[in-house]
């Protein structure tokens, strides 16, 4: 029985994709030719194609370029079989079901994604974005709020909470949020404007008008004319 398990482990090692070739073909794709490294991992998938990472690094680059969707779709299969609890499967299927048009299918898979890696930024931000999308503010405030604390230099993702909760009428939370984010970034111009919109929008015209004259340029000093020679 021992040999078989020698024999079986050998087997698998065979199996497994060499690096290298791997690596050769996406450093295709990192001097710009995506194109390129898309037939080299393909070469690299005939050689292994029972393994999960040429076939996930395929799906990604039939993505990347808006290649054969089917094809991608093939190599997700094959990859979620052998590695059914990785979270690059279930992102790349989600943003496979986005290019596709179903957004509620595109969820499910991210949420799958974020499920087996919480921390998985990319899949979060897709889901947060397909939450808000289909109109569910409070799934989308929910991922918004994860990734602002993560990541609170991402100035757009934490706009983006703020629209979340004006979206389910919460004008004050919105404010709380604004306010921080100005107290962060003091001169941002897009975060000085939608604090002032909601000014606006609140019946606080004298706020908004002060945070608005905050963006204009200051004046240019005044020249002095020359004084005229002294006739003394």
């Amino acid at each position: 029985m021992l040999w078989l398990l020698v024999a079986g482990t050998l087997a698998a090692a065979m199996d497994a994709p060499a690096p290298g070739d791997l690596t050769a073909a996406l450093a295709r794709e990192a001097s710009g030719d995506s194109a390129g490294a898309l037939e080299s991992v393909q070469a690299v998938v005939r050689l292994w194609p029972a393994e999960a990472l040429p076939r996930l690094e395929a799906a990604r680059l039939l993505l990347k370029l808006g290649g054969n969707l089917d094809l991608a779709e093939a190599h997700l299969d094959v990859a979620a079989a052998v590695a059914p609890d990785n979270p690059r499967v279930h992102y790349l299927r989600g943003l496979l079901w986005e290019e596709r048009g179903q957004p509620l299918r595109a969820a499910r898979s991210h949420e799958l994604s974020e499920f087996y890696r919480s921390s998985y930024e990319d899949a979060r931000f897709r889901l947060a974005s397909l939450c808000a999308s289909l109109g569910d503010w409070l799934k989308a405030e929910l991922h918004y709020r994860y990734l602002g604390r993560s990541r609170p230099e991402w100035v757009q993702v934490r706009l983006q909470l703020v629209r979340a909760l004006e979206e389910q009428g919460r004008e004050e939370d919105a404010e709380k949020e604004l306010l921080l984010l100005k107290s962060e970034q003091p001169t941002h111009a897009l975060v000085i404007r939608r604090l002032a919109e909601l000014y606006e929008r609140t019946g606080r015209p004298q706020l908004a008008a002060r945070l608005r004259a905050s963006l204009e340029p200051p004046a240019p000093p005044k020249r002095m004319r020359p004084l005229r020679p002294s006739r003394r």
